[in-house]
């Protein structure tokens, strides 16, 4: 795919950018000054033009990746990330749109977008989850300083206690109205299925999700109790009158389903959470448009 259209609108994008940026004050990228914007707009525009040179999605992830770590401490929250990418798009379409030309990358502009927005989301969730913990293990160590020697065993035990949760919570994120995703990442067993069925059950009930994509592409071992596990945690979600999508399966994930000979009726299977998504939206009749200008 020729993005010389794109090379050419590159310098203009990138300023467009810092100024946005820049002029947003009470953000993240206010508070780091126009040099760091500057780095940050290169970064993405960079990215852009090497996935669609390369027709792959691999430079994407980084851009989430460097703005997240690189605003840690900064108060970034979701709302600057979901600023940069539709910033960063609309001055993208309109570059692209002045250029007749450059028809033939639109499409692949839109994808590029559509999985930097998801990345982003996913990205961000496990980010807070980290500064949260770590925030809590720091309250911790202060408060136990004075008796660190009588209580050494008991901040053992609680560093232990606070794995234990966090290997079993799973983050639920509203992706869209009506649409929930849940990232199953780590060991999957019953006392995790138990917390998580009763968590998402009451997430469900209170926002009227329509479909609940369950992602198992960050599960490491799927043998014959997580297997069973996950589809028992489906089929309890289906009973509530909400659509349940199963994405992320490896080849090895469907041989053990096959040999174990689970019953799959009525879960739609997607090889990618961005399959899911996009299978989500069409029965909620929705679909991901333009910005206002």
């Amino acid at each position: 795919m020729s993005i010389s259209a794109l090379e050419r609108s590159h310098s203009t994008i990138v300023e467009a950018m810092v100024d946005r940026m820049c002029g947003r004050a009470a953000s993240a990228f206010g508070k780091v000054g126009p040099d760091r914007c500057r780095e940050y707009a290169e970064a993405g525009v960079d990215a852009l033009e090497r996935d669609l040179a390369s027709d792959q999605l691999d430079a994407v992830r980084a851009v989430a990746y460097t703005l997240i770590d690189g605003l840690d401490g900064e108060g970034l929250g979701f709302s600057d990330l979901r600023f940069y990418a539709l910033t960063l798009r609309a001055e993208v379409r309109a570059a692209l749109d002045s250029d007749p030309a450059a028809a033939d990358l639109r499409v692949g502009v839109e994808q590029w977008f559509f999985e930097l927005l998801l990345v982003c989301t996913m990205r961000f969730i496990a980010w807070r989850d980290e500064v949260m913990q770590r925030e809590s293990a720091e309250r911790s160590v202060k408060r136990l300083e004075s008796q660190l020697d009588e209580l050494r065993a008991a901040v053992a035990e609680k560093t232990h206690l606070l794995e234990v949760i966090r290997q079993a919570s799973t983050p639920i994120a509203p992706v869209v109205s009506g649409i929930l995703v849940v990232p199953l990442v780590g060991l999957f067993d019953s006392v995790r299925a138990e917390n998580l069925t009763e968590k998402l059950l009451q997430e469900v009930s209170r926002v009227h999700a329509k479909t609940v994509i369950l992602d198992i592409s960050g599960v490491p071992v799927f043998d014959t109790g997580a297997a069973q596990l996950i589809i028992r945690l489906a089929r309890t979600v289906r009973m509530l009158g909400t659509h349940v999508i199963l994405v992320g399966m490896s080849p090895a994930n469907a041989r053990t389903i096959v040999a174990l000979g689970v019953d799959l009726a009525g879960i739609k299977t997607l090889g990618t959470l961005q399959d899911g998504l996009a299978q989500a939206l069409v029965w909620q009749q929705l679909r991901i448009g333009p910005i206002p200008k």
